[in-house]
């Protein structure tokens, strides 16, 4: 069982569970968030040999309408999910993508302090969760059980100060900073600043700063407008060449991401 603060004591039933859990998560928005958990999923259930579950937690529902879903229309969301409430005969539960990849939908309209009685375990296979860009005690009570924390940013000055601040936060929470893996979007390696970021971040976290990088390309932003995934999408692009380095890293998990040292 995974060292937690007391704070975290209510959610003991979540610290049970297999298969790899990855939380999406930065306070800043407009990072590449949402465009890293659809892709990282689908190039997971594409290329791993375990089914995943993408979890829509953000309010904004980006996640299910890059999948085509409008929330708001939807009667079962990421909250009943949470609460451990029965799937809907309906077809109206958890939506099926593809092969290996399903979706949990968001919730645009979430009540404060909502349930949250489900033991992670009860999902087949990996977790990638698609956090709303906001700590809150929800947020951290999900990531004390995930396995990873990826942050997606973008390589400027003012994006280390929000890990900085996320560092201090998982402290307090009682999160293993080795969880975290930082992940640089919409790199430009022809920009000065972009290459010292990029170096600056590799000094004072070293191994969690991923070595894939996401270059700037405008297919990632398009393919979400098509309810596909960037290897559906242009399978050709920069783009898809970039997430499925980052699919590939998180498949070598094991060896290359798992890490215990402090900071």
């Amino acid at each position: 069982m995974r060292s937690h603060a007391g704070a975290w004591e209510r959610y003991d039933f979540l610290l049970e569970g297999t298969g790899m859990k990855i939380m999406i998560f930065n306070q800043k928005g407009g990072v590449g968030k949402t465009t890293t958990a659809l892709n990282l999923g689908a190039g997971l259930a594409r290329w791993g040999s375990a089914p995943v579950t993408l979890v829509d937690l953000d309010p904004q529902t980006h996640l299910s309408a890059a999948m085509g879903f409008r929330a708001e229309t939807l009667t079962w969301n990421v909250s009943d999910w949470l609460a451990g409430s029965l799937e809907p005969r309906d077809g109206h539960g958890v939506k099926r993508i593809a092969d290996q990849l399903c979706l949990v939908p968001g919730d645009c309209n979430p009540k404060p302090g909502r349930r949250m009685e489900r033991n992670l375990d009860d999902s087949t296979g990996h977790l990638v969760i698609d956090a709303p860009p906001t700590w809150n005690d929800e947020v951290g009570a999900l990531m004390t059980v995930c396995d990873y924390v990826l942050t997606p940013m973008e390589p400027e000055f003012l994006s280390m100060q929000g890990i900085s601040r996320l560092l201090q936060q998982m402290q307090t929470a009682g999160i293993p900073w080795s969880r975290l893996r930082l992940l640089l979007c919409r790199y430009d390696k022809r920009l000065a600043v972009h290459r010292e970021v990029r170096q600056l971040l590799t000094e004072r976290f070293g191994d969690h700063l991923l070595s894939v990088v996401i270059r700037n390309n405008v297919r990632l932003a398009e393919a979400p407008g098509y309810g596909q995934s960037i290897f559906d999408y242009a399978p050709d692009s920069a783009g898809a060449e970039d997430y499925f380095a980052l699919v590939t890293n998180t498949l070598l998990a094991d060896n290359a991401w798992l890490g215990t040292g402090e900071y």
